[in-house]
């Protein structure tokens, strides 16, 4: 016999407290993962970062009137290792921090609403206080859901399309949306992840390898290019757009991201990045997002 699920909608607003306080009242547990995460960075870094951190403050404090159990945050691995050139790394942890002085604005808005969840939660008084489990994964592919553009979704779209005229010297962490969603579910069941922050990734990856994967994937049917960008031609474009202008800054960048914690603890087995990035691209295919121009 199955098993029957209630589920009940609330409309809810992260800058209004109020509509917070009526989804999380008769809960156990709160997972929060709603943050904004454009697809170009806005002119004013304050449409992410107010949402970011007041959102996150109303929540927990909702969660404190409620006497919330365990409450689950998604951060992101960009808010631990965005830092000075000089100051990168082989490997980063759970113990390090990025540099807000330096982030582009979403980084600086995930990192600043972090560090005051953790401020928060480290003045509450004992009968005050409930669980903390933060999720920090890095970029996240794989199968989507839904059948509208999103900010991962549309990198691989961009690439296999041709709008990508190349790969730009730049290392990205990878991890599958299947994993984040398992890595979530685990931070509620698993009693030693309490207020503990946990890098959720497989591995990185330099973005020509990602190009590389997908023009294997599909040698037909898309305009991937392979070619490398150069720096200077970077550069010159980095002076009129600001996505460009993010990417200099870790141009040849090599680190990883230290995973053990989440194997560890919440028993994480990652399914491999490669992997995440074919299945990201077949969903947009089959979604309609992404069509082929192979003949048939």
């Amino acid at each position: 016999m199955g098993v029957i699920f209630q589920l009940e909608l609330f409309e809810a607003n992260l800058l209004d407290p109020q509509s917070l306080d009526q989804a999380v009242e008769g809960c156990d547990f709160v997972v929060h993962t709603a943050s904004p995460l454009p697809a170009t960075p806005p002119k004013d870094e304050n449409v992410l970062i107010k949402p970011a951190v007041e959102g996150t403050l109303s929540i927990l404090n909702s969660c404190v009137k409620h006497r919330i159990k365990r409450v689950v945050i998604t951060s992101t691995s960009l808010t631990m290792c965005i830092q000075q050139r000089q100051n990168y790394k082989p490997v980063f942890n759970e113990n390090d921090w990025s540099d807000p002085t330096i982030c582009a604005p979403y980084d600086k808005s995930k990192t600043l609403a972090e560090r005051a969840a953790w401020d928060f939660h480290s003045k509450l008084s004992e009968d005050e206080k409930f669980e903390m489990v933060v999720i920090n994964p890095a970029f996240v592919l794989g199968p989507s859901l839904v059948q509208t553009d999103f900010s991962s979704g549309l990198i691989i779209r961009k690439i296999m399309t041709g709008q990508i005229p190349g790969a730009p010297k730049i290392l990205m962490p990878i991890v599958d949306v299947r994993d984040v969603a398992l890595a979530h579910l685990r931070a509620i069941q698993v009693k030693e992840a309490a207020n503990q922050r946990f890098i959720v990734c497989d591995r990185s990856l330099w973005f020509k390898d990602i190009i590389l994967t997908l023009a294997a994937k599909y040698p037909e049917g898309f305009k991937i290019n392979t070619s490398e960008i150069k720096y200077c031609t970077m550069k010159i474009a980095s002076w009129f757009d600001a996505s460009a202008n993010k990417l200099i800054g870790y141009w040849g960048v090599d680190f990883q991201l230290d995973n053990s914690k989440s194997k560890s603890i919440l028993g994480l087995e990652y399914k491999l990045a490669t992997e995440a990035i074919i299945e990201m691209a077949e969903s947009l295919i089959s979604s309609g997002l992404l069509k082929s121009n192979k003949k048939n």
